[in-house]
């Protein structure tokens, strides 16, 4: 059985959301602020998510557990399909692009080593996040999933990422498809009931 190292609303939330989806028995294990010693042994960052696999190897990095776990269990296109592209294109580009915001947003003392600069990194990230927003929405456009009619694991981690914007309710007004899109995938049950514990709106 795999092991998933967690925090409540932390970019766990999206592998928890895709196990429970696939139906998949898991053992979860809660990581206190600040992570304890014996975490670092695990990942030395002391960053949630953690997984490990029944192997007992530990993978680290969300956006690589997600497409592992996509690809495992059915919310990826094969390699070889012609949309794998596409799925791969924006599962990074929240990944590398929004993810980032979001923590220099939240945690703007960690990107200087002058305090003084944190309202700037701050300022500046929800610009970033701002423009971000406008491309994920005109990525998804009219289609119900960033693969057309074809749930991926993509659609489980954007709403995690729209959730943890600076003003949620702003980011749906100015993107209507977002918004439709966020509940869509929170109609599932599996998923609703992952999003509740972890306190996303």
């Amino acid at each position: 059985m795999m092991k998933l190292y967690a925090r409540a609303g932390a970019g766990s939330a999206a592998i928890e959301a895709l196990l429970a989806e696939a139906g998949v028995p898991f053992e979860m294990v809660e990581v206190k602020k600040p992570a304890p010693e014996s975490f670092l042994k695990i990942n030395p960052l002391g960053q949630v998510p953690a997984l490990q696999l029944e192997d007992g190897a530990i993978m680290t990095e969300s956006a690589a557990m997600m497409i592992y776990l996509a690809d495992l269990y059915g919310f990826a296109p094969k390699p070889e399909s012609p949309r794998r592209p596409r799925f791969l294109k924006w599962l990074l580009f929240m990944a590398t692009a929004l993810y980032m915001s979001d923590l220099r947003m939240y945690y703007p003392e960690r990107y200087s080593t002058d305090v003084s600069h944190a309202p700037g990194i701050k300022t500046k990230a929800i610009a970033d996040m701002d423009r971000e927003f406008e491309i994920l929405s005109n990525g998804l456009g009219e289609e119900p999933f960033f693969l057309g009619e074809d749930f991926s694991a993509a659609d489980i981690y954007a709403p995690m990422l729209v959730s943890w914007a600076a003003d949620v309710p702003a980011v749906f007004a100015k993107h209507p498809n977002l918004k439709t899109h966020y509940d869509r995938v929170a109609a599932r049950p599996r998923i609703a009931e992952v999003w509740k514990r972890n306190g996303m709106p």
